[in-house]
């Protein structure tokens, strides 16, 4: 485990201080030789101090002699894995946890820093319950425990209330399910769930009849359900974008931000593979993912065209019956599953992103025919690349409407309410 921990440290080294995505830290790490328990164990650790690091933080803040802009990062990066450790897992006694700590201290530290690292979590380990967060402002507060941006907590706790935003976070810092759309172009539901208790993976339901959410998903990828097609790893949220779009049969439709092409392939089995799909991307890598997986799953109306979604395109003017924009955005609608989004996005780079996210649908309201339908979406639940988008977006092209979707303007999901992704949805129609 002592290999494991200092693996899991250097990750977080690279995700903290040099720029490295965790999920492809850990993608990269899985095609390596290594043990499934140490993986496992790495996994954890790492997911785990990205999801909860300012309040790990706050921790030693609280109990550090030195002035904690002084700590060395890997130091403090040792103290927040250990720390984690202590207060969210229960595996390993917490003499083992500094033992092994206080030797990656001797590692890549000083003899000052191994002394500091042993007394700091002598003193920590006596503690009897997990620290509270003293904190009299409530958002920050919140923002602390729960280990968000404030910007984030601030937004939630002004708009909705105390209670919804504490369980936002709190639901934000969980394991997502593994979820997975049944490919109707090869199985129904019912034939799905036969072959699933054949290879032995259980499931339980999601509200769309055709999502489930293994419960057992190790080994699944690897399975025939998978190399025949019968299903796709995709989120609830975003499997619902694409019935929220709903395409007729024998329709022409444009996915113009298509990658990796879960949507794209959803929208080709919602219409029985008639009519036409044209999913784009800017980048020719990209549009090779959508056609491997077209072909897994047997999606024969797709075509894919090398496009960047925020150059007009004249060949696809007045084209199309329908168009998804499912925008580049922020992401911080899968701080669940991507905890890193969390600090490495703030509210500059959103308001950035909105810009973006406007030209892209100046463009796509050229692409539609007249009483055609756009569905505009974005893995985020902030108002900045949404419902102000749509509300510029409308000012300008008095021509479109929204359609509600279950009731609202901009459809939100969450993952405490749907346990989906974060994720908006608008649904816009073409009037003239």
């Amino acid at each position: 485990m002592k290999n494991a921990r200092e693996k899991a440290l250097l990750i977080l080294n690279d995700v903290f201080y040099k720029g490295a995505f965790l999920e492809e830290q850990l993608e990269i790490l899985s095609y390596s030789k290594i043990d499934k328990r140490d993986y496992a164990f790495i996994k954890e650790i790492t997911t785990g101090v990205v999801r909860n690091r300012t309040y790990l933080d706050y921790v030693v803040r609280a109990y550090s002699k030195i002035k904690f802009s002084k700590i060395h990062k890997i130091i403090l990066t040792i103290l927040e894995m250990s720390i984690y450790q202590m207060f969210f897992l229960d595996r390993v006694p917490n003499y083992s946890i500094i033992s092994e700590s206080v030797e990656l201290a001797k590692i890549y530290g000083n003899k000052g820093s191994v002394g500091f690292t042993n007394g700091i979590l002598r003193t920590i380990s006596k503690l009897e319950n997990k620290p509270q967060v003293k904190i009299k402002d409530s958002i920050d507060n919140l923002s602390t425990y729960y280990s968000h941006p404030r910007f984030y907590t601030e937004y939630f706790y002004n708009n909705y209330s105390e209670d919804f935003t504490k369980k936002l976070l709190k639901s934000n810092n969980e394991m997502p399910p593994f979820t997975v759309r049944i490919n109707t172009l090869k199985i129904n539901r019912d034939d799905f769930i036969k072959e699933l208790g054949k290879e032995g993976f259980s499931y339980t339901k999601t509200h769309y009849n055709n999502a489930l959410n293994i419960e057992n998903p190790e080994g699944i990828i690897d399975s025939d359900l998978f190399s025949k097609g019968f299903f796709y790893v995709q989120d609830l949220a975003s499997i619902l974008v694409s019935e929220y779009l709903n395409p007729d049969k024998d329709s022409k439709v444009l996915d113009l931000c298509a990658s990796p092409g879960g949507k794209t392939t959803h929208i080709s089995a919602i219409m029985e593979n008639t009519g036409e799909v044209i999913a784009c991307d800017k980048n020719k890598a990209k549009l090779n993912t959508i056609i491997e997986n077209a072909k897994r799953l047997g999606s024969t109306n797709i075509k894919t065209k090398l496009n960047d979604a925020t150059i007009f395109n004249k060949d696809f003017e007045n084209e199309f019956d329908y168009c998804l924009v499912d925008a580049p955005c922020s992401g911080i609608g899968l701080y669940r599953k991507k905890p890193d989004i969390k600090w490495n996005k703030n509210i500059e780079d959103i308001e950035n992103l909105s810009k973006i996210q406007i030209s892209i649908l100046e463009n796509a309201k050229k692409y539609i025919k007249p009483g055609g339908t756009i569905v505009y979406s974005t893995c985020s639940v902030s108002k900045i690349e949404n419902e102000d988008v749509i509300s510029k977006f409308l000012k300008e092209n008095s021509n479109f409407k929204i359609e509600q979707i279950e009731g609202y303007d901009t459809y939100k999901m969450f993952p405490h309410i749907n346990n989906s992704d974060g994720f908006s949805i608008t649904r816009l129609i073409k009037i003239s």
